[in-house]
């Protein structure tokens, strides 16, 4: 199974070395890993090109942003599979050998998800990853992450690439709303870094997922209810991360975005418990 590696690099030239030495690490080498180089400022061209031991394909394109990135890159693929890993997160080191064996295993699936370890660059945290088998329980629980995404090169699939919008959950949606889920692959797959990029501008980025899954919701992919319950999770996530940082203020914020959310819709007794302990 010939699985092409695509990593979406901006200014990553601090990271991109540790996250294409995870991809060197893996007990499955990969067919191909292609860097695109979105319009970078920094050295990070240069820091993929010296990288030796990785069939590398470097595509460098005018900063067009991570949803584009991600598409070029696709667009470049020869391989049977992608599997995506941004410039900033890690991969274990048999993450690939698991991919090829549920790819092979389950031939009618035609993309899967790992659980993440939270990183902060030395702590790790296991993040909660339930099953995506509803349009529900992906936007109680939001369990998918773009670095542990594997997927066919016969699906049809594109990443959002209006920059208004974040680049992921509207192009889940899509999918979802066509009935294709994806399988989850229990075993870990990446350390995803937490308090980084885009985790470190929550306002931008809470901005840019209601409008992708506003988005959504006009074009008839999820119902009133349904967008009110992915308003409750994303302020739950809110208010937990400026709860971490100590910031009662931005915590209490978004807790009571929770309140009104809620009035809409039903929420999952787990998430309902997870909010629960924000108190």
């Amino acid at each position: 199974m010939r699985i092409s590696v695509i990593i979406p690099a901006f200014n990553a030239a601090s990271t991109i070395e540790q996250t294409l030495q995870s991809v060197l690490d893996q007990t499955s080498a990969p067919y191909e890993v292609i860097v695109v180089d979105d319009g970078s400022t920094d050295r990070t061209s240069d820091v993929v090109n010296q990288f030796n031991g990785l069939p590398i394909k470097l595509l460098a394109q005018s900063n067009l942003g991570l949803g584009s990135a991600r598409n070029s890159g696709m667009e470049l693929a020869t391989g049977e599979a992608y599997a995506f890993l941004d410039a900033d997160d890690l991969w274990v080191s048999t993450k690939l050998e698991v991919a090829v064996k549920a790819l092979r295993t389950h031939e009618n699936t035609s993309w899967f998800y790992t659980p993440i370890l939270e990183w902060d660059g030395e702590n790790k945290r296991r993040r909660s990853c339930p099953k995506v088998g509803s349009i529900e329980d992906f936007l109680a629980y939001n369990p998918i992450v773009p670095s542990t995404v594997v997927m066919r090169n016969t699906l049809a699939f594109q990443w959002e690439q209006n920059r208004s919008m974040q680049e992921d959950v509207g192009a889940y949606l899509r999918l979802f709303s066509k009935g294709i889920y994806p399988r989850k692959i229990p075993q870990i797959g990446t350390l995803y870094r937490v308090d980084y990029g885009m985790t470190q501008d929550l306002d931008d980025h809470y901005l840019k997922v209601f409008e992708a899954v506003d988005d959504a919701l006009q074009n008839g992919f999820l119902t009133e209810t349904q967008f009110a319950l992915y308003k409750v999770r994303k302020a739950y996530e809110a208010a937990r991360t400026y709860k971490k940082r100590g910031d009662q203020r931005g915590r209490n914020q978004w807790k009571s975005k929770i309140k009104e959310a809620a009035k809409k819709c039903n929420i999952p007794l787990k998430l309902r418990l997870r909010i629960w302990l924000l108190a």
